[in-house]
C-alpha cells in the first residue's frame, strides 16, 4: 500500500514539475518628463510594460482630442518612448493615453497650467502711441499671428497692426499704432495660426 501511495505521489510531483508555469507580466505604465505645463510645452514620455511585439505605438487623449497636437512614439522590447506638444486646451486635468499597436495601453494624469501670455510695452498712452508687443508661450507649431482687440471700439489704429512668429519659437512679435478712441482701458488680443491667443489691456489716457 505504501509503494503505491508513493508512486502516486511521485507521478502527482512529476506532473506538476511538468506544467509550464504562467508568465508573469507587469502591466503597462507611463511616466512623463513633467506633471504639469503650459500649453505649448514639449513633454516626453516613457513607458514600460508593453508587449514585446509591438512594433508601433501612439499618444491620445480620451479627454480632449486637442491635447496632443503633435507627436512621436517608437517601441521596442515592451518599452516605449517619444514626445508630444501640449495643443491649445483650457487649462486643468487631462488622460494621456500611450497605446501600442497590439491592443495594449496605459494611461496617466498631466495637468495643463496655462497658455499664452502677452506683453504690452508702453502698457498706456494717448492716441497715435507706438505700442510694442511681445507674446511668450505660444503653440511651436504657430507660423503666423494677428494683432485684433474685442473691444468696441477698436483701440488699434486700422492697417498698424503687425505680428511675426518664427515656427519653433513660440513667441510673437509686433506693433500697433492706438486709435482715436475714448479714453479707459482696452483689450488687445494676438492669434497664433494654431487658433492660441493671449490678450492684455492697453490703457488710452
Amino acid at each position: 500500500m505504501r509503494t503505491a501511495i508513493g508512486l502516486v505521489s511521485c507521478a502527482l510531483l512529476l506532473l506538476v514539475v511538468a506544467l509550464p508555469w504562467p508568465t508573469v507580466r507587469a502591466q503597462p505604465a507611463l511616466l512623463l518628463s513633467a506633471g504639469s505645463a503650459r500649453t505649448g510645452s514639449d513633454i516626453s514620455i516613457t513607458g514600460t510594460g508593453f508587449l514585446p511585439t509591438d512594433t508601433t505605438c501612439a499618444f491620445s487623449s480620451p479627454t480632449s482630442s486637442a491635447l496632443v497636437s503633435s507627436s512621436a512614439c517608437v517601441t521596442q522590447s515592451g518599452s516605449l518612448s517619444g514626445s508630444f506638444i501640449i495643443g491649445n486646451v483650457l487649462p486643468g486635468a487631462y488622460v494621456v493615453e500611450a497605446s501600442g499597436n497590439m491592443g495594449d495601453s496605459a494611461q496617466t494624469i498631466i495637468e495643463v497650467t496655462g497658455g499664452a501670455q502677452l506683453q504690452l510695452s508702453p502698457g498706456s498712452g494717448p492716441p497715435g502711441q507706438d505700442v510694442s508687443i511681445l507674446g511668450t508661450g505660444f503653440m511651436p507649431t504657430d507660423t503666423t499671428c494677428t494683432i485684433s482687440s474685442p473691444s468696441n471700439p477698436n483701440p488699434i489704429l486700422p492697417g498698424s497692426g503687425a505680428c511675426v512668429i518664427t515656427s519653433g519659437t513660440a513667441r510673437a512679435f509686433g506693433s500697433f499704432l492706438i486709435g482715436n478712441v475714448p479714453i479707459g482701458e482696452y483689450v488687445v488680443r494676438v492669434t497664433g495660426s494654431q487658433g492660441d491667443s493671449a490678450q492684455a489691456l492697453i490703457d488710452v489716457a
